[in-house]
């Protein structure tokens, strides 16, 4: 009789995010991917053959006995004890007859659910004589950071400063061929102005519904009872095209940037720069210099699947965003069909908490699923927030406080990507049309020589479309040219009941559409 055994991480955000610094956040992300990859802690503990899925902080295994399995389990939580401190799983195993394996795996699912909320928390007695607290997350130090001005450090932070060049290493494929690029490992480093209002991107991107395609494969599978080697290759197939469906969205984030950048020659024989070109040029970001090259304004946190979450320039983060989404839109997964996913941009100071920006983050991504589902709409969706809510309030209750006047709403967060930029109400033709540089768009010229006018909107909307209807009529009578994108009415709002005028006026002095550098339109433009 085979078993099978279902590990899952707990706990993940609160590991990954314990410290506010990048590359401890970065390093612990890498850990994490560590604990269940078949080349980190599962190597020489299980063969390849036996392993189901390994990655994204889970993993599925099968033994030929429940002695092996237990064995394994073992040795596998006794490596991670020693080296991902402070990091929990749970484990479960599951025995099964030959042609049971589809039934196993619904049943394991169950039983691992059922661990996880009836498992006894874990309360270790830390360090009762350790007077020394850790300077990055407070529990009791066991050592110092010599090249961190002898900061003391607990052990969880110790083990990753040992891994930082293994995590490093482990984002390094993303950037073959484009040499002269590096991912920043500070903040600091993501191309943030000096002198100016520095804030940084948090996106967190995930798959819409893909637990509920698995159930449904899995339901088939066993409800025609199909045999185990067939539900074996079928389950390394779709898993192995969720894997690459998020490697191919980060590796698209990364060609994005390095084709809107480009190198320009300081003035008076000063060294050259990079930058990273887009419309409105005044929004334009140079790169950090590094060792022999450029630091990229982004930096990959946590890859796992369809779930990706990434750390940029808060100037590019819902570009970035739609690059994420683009590359989900229309993407046909072996045995499960279909797939889309939504994405969460919290923009904010450059020094935010970072577990609270991630759930902020992960809280918009939310907000924009149950749009979808509300609304029984198909296909992407984004939502975005500026700046940190005070604590105990939502983004939501901002959303009823500051963006709602009687029955009309001030925003049209969150937005379906929509499939062109003449697609009114969604995001993109909110970043093309009504952020376009048309003469109806808020940075064309019609419009850019009357900003007052543009920020004024922002205001106006709070007065409902007849606010707006007065404004423009009065506005036109000066200069007819001055008038709205097509697909939202004269007054500023979609049936009277929600704008995306202060949407687009919020992002008029910070969104960013990249562009290809001068040149690669050359490139394209030689292309027959």
């Amino acid at each position: 009789m085979r078993v099978l055994t279902a590990i899952d991480l707990l706990g993940v955000q609160r590991f990954i995010f314990s410290s506010n610094r990048l590359r401890d956040v970065v390093t612990g992300s890498y850990l994490v991917d560590w604990s269940t990859s078949s080349s980190g802690a599962l190597e020489n503990l299980v063969p390849e053959r036996d392993i189901l899925l390994a990655g994204g902080g889970n993993a599925l295994l099968e033994f030929d006995s429940m002695g092996k399995a237990q064995g394994f389990t073992a040795r596998y939580t006794r490596r991670l004890n020693d080296e991902v401190p402070g990091l929990e799983i749970a484990v479960v195993h599951k025995a099964f007859q030959a042609g049971g394996l589809a039934r196993a795996l619904q049943e394991i699912q169950i039983d691992l659910a059922r661990r996880k909320t009836a498992r006894l928390p874990s309360a270790p007695l830390l360090g009762l004589s350790v007077t020394a607290a850790c300077g990055e997350t407070g529990l009791p130090a066991v050592g110092f950071d010599q090249a961190d001005k002898g900061v003391p450090l607990s052990n969880s932070v110790l083990q990753r400063r040992k891994r930082r060049d293994d995590a490093n290493r482990h984002w390094s494929p993303y950037l073959e061929g484009l040499e002269g690029f590096a991912f920043p490992t500070e903040l600091d480093d993501l191309g943030r102005t000096l002198g100016d209002t520095s804030l940084i991107g948090v996106v967190h991107a995930d798959g819409n519904g893909v637990g509920e395609k698995i159930k449904g494969w899995l339901i088939q599978k066993s409800k025609h009872q199909v045999d185990d080697d067939t539900v074996r290759r079928e389950y390394r197939e779709w898993s192995q095209a969720i894997d690459q469906l998020g490697q191919d969205a980060l590796c698209a984030l990364v060609e994005r940037i390095c084709q809107s950048s480009e190198e320009r020659n300081g003035a008076q024989n000063k060294r050259k720069s990079r930058w990273v070109t887009g419309t409105p040029s005044r929004l334009e970001i140079e790169l950090k210099p590094s060792e022999g090259g450029w630091m990229l304004p982004l930096r990959p946190i946590v890859l796992g699947g369809d779930d990706l979450t990434f750390v940029c320039d808060g100037r590019i983060a819902l570009d970035l965003a739609e690059t994420v989404l683009s590359a989900f839109e229309g993407v046909e997964l072996p045995h499960l069909g279909e797939i889309s996913a939504c994405a969460g941009v919290a923009v904010v100071r450059v020094h935010t908490p970072f577990a609270k920006a991630y759930r902020l983050a992960e809280g918009l991504c939310a907000s924009a699923k149950y749009m979808l589902k509300k609304e029984r709409l198909s296909g992407c969706a984004l939502d975005w927030h500026i700046g940190m809510p005070r604590p105990g309030q939502g983004v939501e209750r901002i959303r009823d406080r500051q963006y709602r006047i009687d029955e009309c709403r001030l925003t049209c967060r969150p937005l379906l990507l929509g499939s062109t930029k003449e697609d009114s109400g969604t995001w993109r033709w909110l970043s093309k049309t009504l952020l376009g540089d048309t003469d109806e768009g808020l940075r064309g010229k019609v419009w850019w020589g009357r900003r007052s006018k543009a920020k004024a909107l922002a205001e106006l909307v709070r007065e409902g479309p007849e606010g707006v209807g007065r404004a423009m009529t009065a506005w036109r009578a000066v200069n007819k040219r001055l008038s709205l994108p097509q697909g939202i009415a004269e007054d500023g709002f979609f049936a009277k009941s929600r704008t995306p005028l202060l949407d687009a006026v919020e992002l008029l002095d910070l969104h960013l559409v990249l562009e290809p550098s001068a040149r690669d339109r050359g490139k394209q433009e030689e292309k027959p």
